[in-house]
């Protein structure tokens, strides 16, 4: 039984880097998971995982719900994006992900940005697509450090376990 219930773990985990450019899958949640089941019913009764490993999941899972918007509203404004585009792309990345998974993400936002640049800030097309290049480097940009932050996850997970 226990390995079956460790290969669900590692599936579950790999699962969770998957999430990461396929926005359909809720990579944070599936971690969690693998985290829960060991603990729960893997881990001889009492013993389980450390609280100080429950306290830096929780803060690293809080930076990799921030990762996507942080990223996109930092090369955005980079990119010579305004503040109100920097919101348009953080808009088109939540609708993205529901509406039209997995590119909406990825497209959304461009385009949000660049119709802002456009029409609410004068901006030239040139500019605006720059801008709107910022959201797709964004996009970039957060799934790197997303996979750095789930791998390091993962590790400390074994370490811990």
């Amino acid at each position: 039984m226990d390995i079956l219930l460790w290969v669900i773990v590692v599936a579950l985990f790999v699962l969770s880097i998957a999430g990461i450019f396929l926005p359909v899958l809720p990579d944070t949640i599936l971690l969690w998971g693998g985290f829960l089941i060991y603990h729960f019913f893997i881990a001889d009764p009492g013993a389980g995982l450390p609280s100080s490993f429950w306290w830096g999941m929780i803060a690293l899972s809080v930076l990799l719900y921030g990762a996507d918007l942080l990223t996109n509203m930092y090369f955005v404004k980079k990119y010579g994006g305004s503040k109100w585009s920097s919101f348009a792309a953080i808009i088109g990345i939540l609708l993205g992900i529901f509406l039209f998974p997995p590119f909406g993400m990825i497209i959304l936002p461009f385009a949000f940005v660049v119709l802002v640049e456009l029409f609410m800030q004068k901006q030239t097309m040139e500019k605006a697509i720059k801008a709107g290049f910022g959201s797709l480097i964004g996009f970039l940009g957060s799934a790197v450090v997303k996979v750095v932050l789930q791998v390091t996850m993962i590790i400390w997970f074994f370490i811990a376990a």
